[in-house]
C-alpha cells in the first residue's frame, strides 16, 4: 500500500508540473522573416517576395523578407547562423557567401553545419561573353581564334574572390588558351564587361541578362556549365563545344533557403513540406512569369549533398589562388 500511495503521489506531482509547463504553440503562430542578402529590387528579391506571399498563405502567418546587406552576402549569413533555432528566421543562402567566401576566409563564423536546408530554389548559370564585335560567335570558334592570336588573353574574371572568378578559370584552363585572370569590381557586371566594350578584356565571365543590360553590345559564346539552362534553352553549353567543365551542379550561381543548426526536426519539416510544395508549384511560375526560368528546385536531400560537393570542388581551386598572392 505504501508503494502504491507512493507512486500515486509522484504520478500527481508529474502531473501538475505538466499542468503547469507552458503548452508548445503549434507551429507557426506568429510571422516568419527571410533574411535576404542582395540590394533591394534584384530580380531574386522578386522571386522571395512571391515566394514568401504563397508560403504564409500556407503557413496561416505572414513571410516577411528583411534584406541584410553587406560583405559579399556575409553578413546575411552571420545572421542566419546566429538566429534563434526555432523556425520563425530563414536566410536566403547562396553559394558564394556560404561556401566561396568561406573558403577565401576560413575565419567567418559560419560553415555548412551552421545550417539546416529547407530547398534549393535558384540555379544560375555563368556564360562566357565577349564583345558584340568579337569574330566568335561559339566557343570553338573563340578557342580557334585564341591559338591564333599566339598570345596571353585577359580575362575578365567578376570579383576576386567569387564563385563566378572560379568557375571562369576552370572553363579558361579547359580551353587550354593561355590567359591572364582580370579580377573586377562590379561583380559580373561593372568593370568585367566594360573591359570587353574597351577593349581591355578579350573574354569574361557574365550572365544571361547581360545581354539585355548591355543593349546588344555583348554577346555569349555559351553557357560554363555541363547542361542547358531553361534561363537560355538555346545557348549552347561549353561541354557541348567540346570544353568539357565538370562541375556539374556546382558550376551554377546557386541559391535557396535554410535555418539555424539547432532548428527542431518537426519545424524543419513543416517549412520544408511548404516552401518544396511552393517552389514546384503552377502558381509561383504564373507569378513570376519571365522569371520563372530562374528556378532552379533542389529537395533538401539533394541540396545538402550540393551544399557538400560545393565546397570540395572549390576549395583546390580556392587554395590555388590563395597560393599564388
Amino acid at each position: 500500500m505504501k508503494t502504491t500511495a507512493k507512486a500515486l503521489a509522484v504520478g500527481l506531482a508529474a502531473a501538475a508540473l505538466l499542468a503547469s509547463a507552458p503548452a508548445r504553440a503549434e507551429f507557426p503562430d506568429k510571422p516568419i522573416t527571410i533574411i535576404y542578402p542582395w540590394a533591394p529590387g534584384d530580380p531574386v528579391e522578386t522571386v522571395l517576395r512571391a515566394m514568401g506571399e504563397i508560403a504564409g498563405e500556407r503557413l496561416g502567418q505572414p513571410v516577411v523578407i528583411n534584406g541584410v546587406q553587406g560583405a559579399g552576402g556575409t553578413k546575411a549569413m552571420t545572421a542566419g547562423a546566429t538566429a534563434d533555432p526555432d523556425g520563425y528566421t530563414l536566410v536566403n543562402n547562396w553559394v558564394a557567401p556560404q561556401v566561396g567566401a568561406k573558403l577565401f576566409n576560413p575565419d567567418l563564423p559560419y560553415d555548412n553545419d551552421s545550417y539546416i536546408p529547407i530547398v534549393n530554389v535558384f540555379a544560375t548559370p555563368f556564360t562566357v561573353t565577349v564583345a558584340a564585335s568579337h569574330p566568335a560567335n561559339n566557343v570553338q570558334e573563340f578557342v580557334a581564334w585564341a591559338e591564333s592570336e599566339g598570345r596571353t588573353l585577359n580575362a575578365g574574371v567578376c570579383a576576386p574572390q567569387s564563385v563566378p572568378r572560379l568557375v571562369g578559370e576552370q572553363f579558361m584552363r579547359s580551353t587550354g588558351v593561355d590567359y591572364n585572370p582580370i579580377p573586377n569590381s562590379g561583380g559580373c557586371a561593372g568593370d568585367n564587361m566594360t573591359g570587353l566594350l574597351n577593349g581591355t578584356l578579350d573574354v569574361a565571365v557574365g550572365t544571361v541578362p547581360l545581354v539585355k543590360v548591355f543593349g546588344g553590345q555583348v554577346k555569349h559564346l555559351g553557357l560554363i556549365a555541363d547542361e542547358r539552362h531553361a534561363l537560355a534553352p538555346d545557348l549552347a553549353t561549353a561541354t557541348e563545344q567540346g570544353v568539357t567543365i565538370g562541375w556539374g551542379s556546382n558550376a551554377l550561381g546557386w541559391g535557396g533557403l535554410a535555418v539555424p543548426a539547432g532548428t527542431p526536426d518537426d519545424v524543419v519539416a513543416t517549412l520544408r513540406d511548404v516552401f518544396s510544395e511552393v517552389v514546384q508549384s503552377d502558381e509561383l511560375e504564373t507569378a513570376l512569369g519571365d522569371l520563372a526560368p530562374m528556378l532552379g528546385y533542389q529537395s533538401p536531400e539533394d541540396t545538402a549533398v550540393l551544399w557538400e560537393s560545393s565546397f570540395e570542388t572549390l576549395r583546390p581551386h580556392v587554395e590555388a589562388i590563395l597560393r599564388s598572392n
